[in-house]
């Protein structure tokens, strides 16, 4: 117990030990398994060239016989005591036959594998057979069944090893027959032949002198003819399911390009078995040999056994190995486990568990690492934040440091600032700054704070001019440029930090407007260079984003102290949103904004209010005026021009302002003008029997002038007041003569005329015709 207790609480050296076994195992097993493939596969080689030995040597002793046998047949055939008497002529002497079958008999006696022989005259009819197929013989059934093959018209064929099987009993052989007609032609007209019957034994019984396969009392051999059915002896031993072997046959690629194949296939009650096959050149006959598998690898599985007790015995010694050498090498780490705890270890509330002793230490040193990078990083702040706080100090108050106090604050935390001045101090304002806050982190602003101090750094020291960089927390950075260079590359400084500018907005899309003080040659008056250049930062209200703004170039705006809004351009504004002139409006306005540009700041300031108030006020006197105000709202107008950079954006935003304004003033007089045509068209369609309606009448019912009423129709409709009016009495006329059976001059005065030839000329000048022709017409039509 207390051993396994041990190695539980040491987890990387169960590990070591376990990876070290398991290691052990995989190469012993992959080895042996190599080694067996390998022996396996030359083991099969070899037996494969010894079985085509063995077939081979089968293949020349059946083409041999079967030469034995050709020579014989051919020999009788050629002979003259036999052809003349029992196979030529029809006309044969008894005696001549006589002599002929001793003769027969002679040599089959001579011949000890012959069983038979069968001797047929075509031209007769007669058959004479020898040996077991004679008269009164046991096997003498199997003569006229034999005569029937002979006498078929195609011929069988000549000088082959034909198996004969007239016993029925299957895949079985009765004797193997060699045929020689009376001629070679491939079809039989009645002739004569010859046949030797050969004993079937001879050829089994070479068959198995020649096996030669590895355990032969295990193996067997069989023929196949070239229809692909077997021939057997009759006491086969070892023998598969032969559908089974056919389709292993059938199905095997080995042999296929040439005589000999050689597979292994799995036989249904017999096990795994080596098949061997050879085209034979006897008759196309194939030789087959069948062989256990097991039989074959016996040394294999021998040596099987043998590799399983020699991994075992490694197995065993490494193992014990890999404890000696995982103990030597865990040593070490034990000792640092105890140094580790001798300190205090890791928590026990520790957020993971701890998977073995090297993790254990890392937890512990990341732990401890991780407390000092606190306790630094702590330090590193306080530091930066005292650091800061005395650069913040040196711009809003460095007349309250003395000389010595000055010096000292450098020194000690390490300011990039040469006490020995001078001194000038660059106002870096973020353009767009709103945008900024709502699309960027806080993170990302530090980014950008330390992007702009590194690379202003970078720019003007090869001028051997220092640069501290202050990020006062807002829309803006402060450089304070120092060095005994500074008063001599004031003029090339500007277009040098023209390029932090360009870097700045290619790399990091920030854009960025610098504003120069002027140089002063005493640290006391740093606060005051400060003040100076957040106050040229404002004119980039006339200089646009990415300006470069020096003293010299604003010397004339801060001189100037007096407003200088012209009082007869703002009378024109006025006249212009009064009269609704859109071009008049905005020329007006881009008139007042650029006498601005001149001016001190807090003037453009209050010029842009006064010209936002003028606006304000002239629509406010337009709506006191009007039965429906307009429907703008100028309430966040001053805000809204207020939060522009420059003065091109305030001018866009008034333009904007006064064509919103225009457009819609512009509808509100459309809509008004609409409902004066319909309040018009409604009087007419009305009071249209009135004989006195006229313009007149109608713009003292609206009250409103003639000419503005007759106008505004004209330029709605097309026509006059007076037009529209007499087509809708004509209309009205048209329609009485139509419906109505009242006389014409009754029709006039309800349509509202006064005079009969004026009724009849509109009339005939809108129909073509008059009105009596009209009804006149309509009642017939």
């Amino acid at each position: 117990m207390k051993m396994l207790h041990f190695y539980k609480s040491k987890r990387y050296l169960l590990r070591m030990l376990l990876s070290m076994t398991v290691l052990l195992v995989l190469l012993l097993s992959l080895s042996s398994a190599v080694l067996h493939y390998g022996a396996e596969h030359r083991v099969l080689q070899m037996q494969q060239d010894a079985n085509r030995k063995v077939m081979s040597q089968i293949n020349h002793n059946l083409t041999f016989m079967q030469e034995i046998v050709n020579n014989l047949a051919l020999s009788l055939y050629n002979d003259e005591r036999f052809y003349f008497p029992l196979m030529s002529t029809s006309a044969q002497d008894d005696i001549d036959v006589i002599y002929s079958i001793n003769q027969l008999n002679k040599a089959m006696d001579s011949q000890a594998f012959l069983h038979s022989i069968l001797v047929y005259n075509g031209h007769s009819g007669k058959t004479y057979a020898l040996g077991p197929l004679a008269d009164r013989m046991a096997d003498s059934y199997m003569t006229g069944r034999l005569v029937d093959m002979i006498k078929r018209p195609e011929k069988l064929p000549q000088l082959q090893l034909l198996p004969m099987n007239f016993s029925g009993r299957p895949n079985a052989v009765d004797f193997f027959s060699v045929v020689i007609y009376e001629s070679f032609t491939s079809m039989n007209d009645n002739e004569s032949a010859i046949v030797l019957n050969v004993k079937p034994q001879w050829v089994f019984d070479n068959l198995k002198v020649v096996n030669g396969f590895a355990a032969p009392d295990e193996s067997g051999i069989f023929l196949m003819d070239k229809d692909g059915r077997f021939i057997l002896s009759g006491d086969e031993q070892n023998l598969p399911q032969l559908n089974d072997l056919s389709l292993a046959l059938g199905s095997d690629a080995s042999g296929r390009d040439e005589s000999f194949g050689f597979f292994s296939h799995r036989f249904q009650g017999t096990g795994e078995s080596i098949v061997s096959y050879m085209q034979m050149g006897v008759a196309g006959w194939k030789v087959i040999g069948v062989q256990p598998y097991d039989a074959v690898l016996g040394g294999i599985s021998q040596m099987r056994e043998t590799f399983a007790i020699v991994i075992a015995v490694f197995l065993v010694l490494g193992i014990a190995g890999s404890f000696a050498l995982a103990h030597k090498l865990y040593r070490p780490i034990e000792a640092l486990l105890s140094r580790v705890n001798r300190h205090g270890g890791v928590v026990p509330d520790a957020p993971e568990p701890i998977r073995d002793e090297l993790a254990y230490v890392g937890s512990a040193y990341g732990r401890m690492a991780e407390k000092l990078s606190v306790v630094t990083d702590e330090q590193d702040k306080q530091q930066e934040i005292v650091r800061h706080s005395y650069l913040r100090s040196m711009l809003t108050g460095s007349g309250s440091f003395s000389r010595h106090q000055f010096e000292s604050c450098i020194a000690k935390y390490g300011l990039r600032v040469d006490p020995a001045g001078p001194y000038l101090v660059v106002v870096a304002k973020i353009d767009d700054y709103t945008a900024l806050l709502s699309r960027t982190t806080e993170a990302e602003r530090k980014l950008y704070a330390f992007a702009t101090s590194n690379i202003a750094g970078e720019i003007v020291a090869p001028l051997a001019i220092s640069c501290e960089t202050v990020d006062v927390r807002g829309d803006h950075l402060v450089l304070l440029l120092s060095g005994g260079a500074l008063g001599s590359e004031l003029p090339e400084l500007p277009e040098q930090l023209r390029r932090l500018q360009d870097i700045m907005l290619a790399y990091y899309k920030l854009s960025l407007s610098l504003s120069f003080s002027m140089i002063s040659r005493s640290h006391e008056a740093i606060a005051e260079r400060y003040a100076d250049a957040q106050h040229y930062a404002m004119y980039k209200i006339l200089f646009g984003r990415q300006s470069l703004i020096t003293p010299d170039l604003v010397r004339s705006n801060v001189a100037h102290a007096e407003s200088a809004v012209s009082s007869e351009t703002e009378k024109k504004l006025t006249e212009a949103i009064r009269t609704n002139d859109l071009a008049a409006m905005e020329a007006a306005a881009a008139q007042l904004l650029a006498t601005l540009r001149d001016c001190h700041y807090d003037h453009i300031v209050h010029g842009v209010l006064h010209v936002v108030d003028v606006i304000k006020t002239t629509i406010r006197e337009i709506n006191q005026n009007r039965i429906a105000s307009l429907p703008i709202d100028l309430s966040t107008l001053s805000r809204q021009v207020l939060d522009q950079e420059t003065l091109a954006d305030i001018s866009e935003l008034v333009c904007a302002t006064l064509r919103e304004l225009h457009e819609k003033r512009r509808g509100a007089e459309q809509d008004t003008n609409g409902a004066l045509i319909e309040a018009i068209k409604d009087i007419i369609e009305t009071r249209y029997a009135d004989m006195n309606l006229s313009l007149q009448g109608i713009s003292a019912t609206l009250k409103m002038t003639s000419a503005y009423v007759g106008r505004i129709f004209k330029q709605s409709e097309l026509v006059s007041v007076g037009e529209y009016l007499n087509e809708v009495r004509l209309t009205r006329a048209r329609e009485y003569l139509e419906t109505k059976s009242f006389s014409i001059k009754e029709i006039m005065e309800l349509v509202g005329y006064v005079n009969e030839s004026t009724f009849f000329k509109l009339f005939k000048k809108k129909y073509g015709v008059t009105p009596k022709e009209y009804r006149l017409k309509s009642n017939i039509g």
